[in-house]
C-alpha cells in the first residue's frame, strides 16, 4: 500500500464513508463535521496531493478550509494525527505549475477582415464558413482566420488565447471535402490549456461542448476539444464556474456525457449540472444552437 492509499484510509478512518474519489486527482470528498448534519452532501472536499480541503457549503468560515493538517488537528485524536504526520512530514501547500506550451499561428495566417472581399481563396474559405451557419459577428468575435498557402494552405484557422492574452492553441480545419486531414492543429499538449480561456465569463452559465464549431452557437462556451475533458479543465470548471454547467455533447457522445454528469455533480457543483440529450445524427452545430427542447433529466 503506497502513501496516498494509506492517507485515504486514514481519512476514511475520521470522516466515514467517502463520497466522489478521484484517485488520479488526488481529489475525495466526505461529509462536512461541521455542517452536513447526516444529510450525506459530501461537500468536504480533500485533495491530498496538495495537502488541502474546502467544505463548499460553510468553507467561508474558520475551520473549513486550508492545509490538511488543521483538518486534523480538528477532528483527529491523537494517535490518527501522528499518524497523519508520518505519512505528510512536510504538510505544506503544493503549488503545482501547468507548462504552457508555445504555439504560433501557422506562416500565411490572415483574418477576414484584413483580406481583400473578391480574394477567390477568401471567397472559398467564407463560403464554407456561411454554408455552416456561421455568421460575420462570429468570424470577428473568434478572430478566424484563413491561409491560402504554406503548411495550413486551405485550412479555415480558429485561434484560442489564454488569460494573458497570449495564443494557447488552434484549430486548422479544411474547407476541402475531399481533404485526407480535415484538421491540422498545433503540436502542443491540449491537456494543459483552456480553449478560448479569455472569453469564459465563470460567473454566468457555462456549456460544454467537444469542438470549437459547436461553440460558437452557445453563449458562453468551455470547448474540450474532444468527448473527454482533461484534468486542468476539470479542476478549473470546480473552481471557478459559480452558474450552471450545461453538458452539450454530441448525440452519438451519450455515453460520455452521463459519466461526465457524474464527475462533475458534486461537491460545489452539486445541482448546478445540467445534461443535453441530442439525437444521435446531430450536434449543437446542426441545431444552430436551439438547444431548449433536448433537456434531459438525469435522477441520480
Amino acid at each position: 500500500m503506497d502513501e496516498n492509499e494509506s492517507l485515504v484510509e486514514l481519512l476514511e478512518e475520521v470522516f466515514g464513508d467517502h463520497g466522489l474519489h478521484y484517485p488520479n486527482r488526488g481529489q475525495i470528498s466526505f461529509n462536512c463535521p461541521q455542517c452536513d448534519e447526516g444529510r450525506n452532501k459530501h461537500n468536504l472536499e480533500v485533495n491530498y496531493f496538495n495537502n488541502v480541503f474546502h467544505c463548499w457549503a460553510c468553507g467561508d468560515t474558520e475551520g473549513t478550509h486550508g492545509h490538511l493538517g488543521k483538518l486534523f488537528d480538528l477532528y483527529g485524536n491523537k494517535k490518527q494525527k501522528k499518524l497523519f504526520r508520518v505519512l505528510c512530514p512536510d504538510n505544506r501547500e503544493k503549488i503545482v505549475k501547468v507548462k504552457k506550451p508555445k504555439v504560433v499561428l501557422p506562416d500565411n495566417f490572415t483574418l477576414f477582415k484584413d483580406s481583400h472581399p473578391v480574394y477567390p481563396v477568401r471567397k472559398q474559405a467564407i463560403n464554407y464558413l456561411h454554408n455552416r451557419g456561421i455568421s460575420d459577428y462570429m468570424i470577428e468575435k473568434y478572430q478566424i482566420g484563413f491561409c491560402d498557402k504554406g503548411s495550413h494552405a486551405g485550412r479555415i484557422i480558429i485561434p484560442s488565447y489564454g488569460l494573458n492574452g497570449e495564443l494557447n492553441y488552434y484549430i486548422g480545419r479544411s474547407w476541402d471535402p475531399n481533404s485526407r486531414a480535415k484538421y491540422r492543429n498545433p503540436e502542443a499538449e491540449k491537456e494543459k490549456i483552456i480553449f478560448w480561456e479569455n472569453l469564459i465569463d465563470w460567473n454566468k452559465d457555462i456549456y460544454l461542448v467537444e469542438g470549437a464549431f459547436d461553440g460558437m452557437f452557445l453563449d458562453n462556451p468551455v470547448v474540450m476539444l474532444g468527448k473527454h475533458m482533461s484534468e486542468l479543465l476539470f479542476e478549473t470548471i470546480y473552481e471557478k464556474a459559480n452558474g450552471n454547467v450545461i453538458i452539450c455533447l454530441d448525440g452519438d457522445a451519450w455515453n460520455n456525457a452521463v459519466k461526465l454528469y457524474h464527475e462533475l455533480n458534486g461537491g460545489k457543483l452539486w445541482g448546478k449540472v445540467k445534461i443535453l440529450k441530442l439525437p444521435k445524427d446531430r450536434d449543437v452545430c446542426d441545431l444552430k444552437g436551439q438547444i431548449d427542447e433536448y433537456y434531459y433529466e438525469i435522477r441520480d
